[in-house]
């Protein structure tokens, strides 16, 4: 490992919390502030943050307070350049075999004395869409496999600023497009009494990009449309649709996604306004969740999802563009149900009204049948016993017979009389004309 302070050069210490350079040019937007923590061997990343270059910020670590590792700072930003003094990171246009030289400066905002490590890694983002490094222990295979730090470490004292020299060297078959790491700083520590070992990192963002055809490119995939019914069975519904989009390109892209959900025949077409991603390095994949309102379950539908993107950084502006679909069941099942149940009752009341009309007309018969045995039946059964008249034929097909409202009397007055011990005068009456007759 190289001497700690070899060609390192210490630049005029900085109080913590003074204005100065480093201070006022504390990297900026595309700086990529990380901070990780080393616990049994795995790497956790706790920040990835990047911002535009118009909005400069201080890229600095503040480690908290995590027992007796302690409260420390520290900041990183790229040496003075006279072609680009508010540069916030290192972007450079190179040819294949190309070497360039370049130095970033670290301060110790911090109290106490730091001991930090220094190396170059490969750059990704991530599926959630940060910009992030490989953990310290994976071999960069890419743009940090060709940087080459000319320490490997740092001894800081409280307040004290030292420029570190570096050199990208660019292979001879380097592919022409985009590549992207960065430099970082490491402090190490071990919580005293414990097995754990933390591993914070500060690092700067390296964009190199190679000569040669730019070729953006993108993949939409694993797409998948999911519907959320509603209970209401008049409203509408909504619909989630997750995808993957991957930059299978050689140029670093930002990109406007636009999601669209559409019922049978492309009716009650519902979608979302066009939606800026983050940036999405070569190689690198984002996974993605686009929520569609509005949407009319009107039993299938389809989704499509459509990602346009354009290359940025030096030379950029190419286009790209790519697509994906997927379909799922819209089934309004709260309105359904509801016709369901006015189908049911719509059948089943018929048949019950009937029933209940035709009972309510039995019991009125009755009741009119027990109403006129009461008031006359005696009577009247006595009245056709001494009739000298023609017999009254019981046969309801006969002409002459009674009929209607009669015959329903004669019947209630049969039975009034049976109860009350006048059956001999009504079986002579129900004999007819074939009987004795009434004398």
């Amino acid at each position: 490992m190289p001497d700690s302070t070899s060609r390192a050069r210490s630049v005029a210490p900085v109080r913590p919390g003074s204005p100065g350079r480093a201070g006022v040019r504390r990297a900026g937007a595309a700086v990529l502030a990380l901070v990780s923590t080393l616990a049994v061997g795995l790497v956790l990343p706790a920040v990835a943050a990047s911002a535009s270059a118009a909005a400069p910020v201080p890229a600095r670590v503040a480690a908290a307070d995590v027992g007796d590792v302690g409260d420390v700072t520290w900041g990183m930003l790229p040496a003075t350049d006279d072609d680009d003094p508010d540069r916030a990171n290192f972007a450079y246009a190179v040819e294949p075999g190309q070497s360039v030289q370049d130095a970033v400066v670290v301060t110790n905002d911090s109290t106490v004395p730091l001991h930090l490590g220094v190396y170059g890694t490969d750059a990704f983002t991530t599926t959630s869409g940060n910009l992030d490094l490989l953990p310290a222990g994976d071999e960069p295979v890419d743009l940090g496999s060709w940087l080459t730090l000319d320490v490997a470490g740092l001894d800081l004292e409280p307040g004290q600023s030292v420029e570190v020299p570096f050199t990208l060297q660019v292979p001879d078959d380097a592919s022409p497009g985009d590549h992207s790491g960065g430099v970082v700083t490491s402090l190490v520590q071990a919580q005293e009494g414990s097995t754990l070992t933390y591993d914070r990192r500060l690092a700067l963002r390296v964009h190199a990009r190679v000569a040669g055809a730019l070729a953006p490119a993108l993949e939409v995939s694993d797409v998948e449309l999911v519907h959320h019914g509603s209970v209401d069975p008049l409203a509408t519904s909504t619909a989630t649709l997750r995808y993957t989009v991957t930059n299978t390109g050689n140029a670093r892209v930002v990109a406007l996604e636009r999601g669209e959900v559409t019922g049978p025949a492309g009716w009650a077409r519902r979608g979302t306004g066009p939606t800026a991603l983050p940036e999405l390095l070569p190689g690198s994949s984002l996974e993605r969740e686009v929520t569609v309102a509005g949407v009319r379950p009107l039993g299938r539908a389809t989704a499509e999802v459509v990602v346009d993107a354009t290359a940025v950084g030096v030379g950029g502006g190419a286009l790209a563009s790519a697509s994906g679909t997927a379909g799922t069941w819209a089934v309004p099942w709260a309105l359904l149900a509801v016709v369901l149940l006015v189908v049911v009752v719509a059948v089943l009341a018929p048949g019950r009204s009937a029933a209940a009309l035709a009972a309510l007309s039995a019991r009125r018969a009755r009741s009119r049948a027990r109403a006129g045995a009461t008031s006359g039946g005696a009577a009247r059964a006595e009245g056709v016993h001494r009739s000298d008249g023609p017999e009254v034929s019981a046969d309801p097909t006969s002409g002459s017979g009674p009929q209607g409202p009669v015959a329903d009397d004669l019947a209630a007055a049969l039975e009034r009389a049976r109860a009350k011990g006048r059956a001999q005068a009504l079986a002579e009456l129900g004999e007819g004309p074939a009987g004795p007759g009434a004398r």
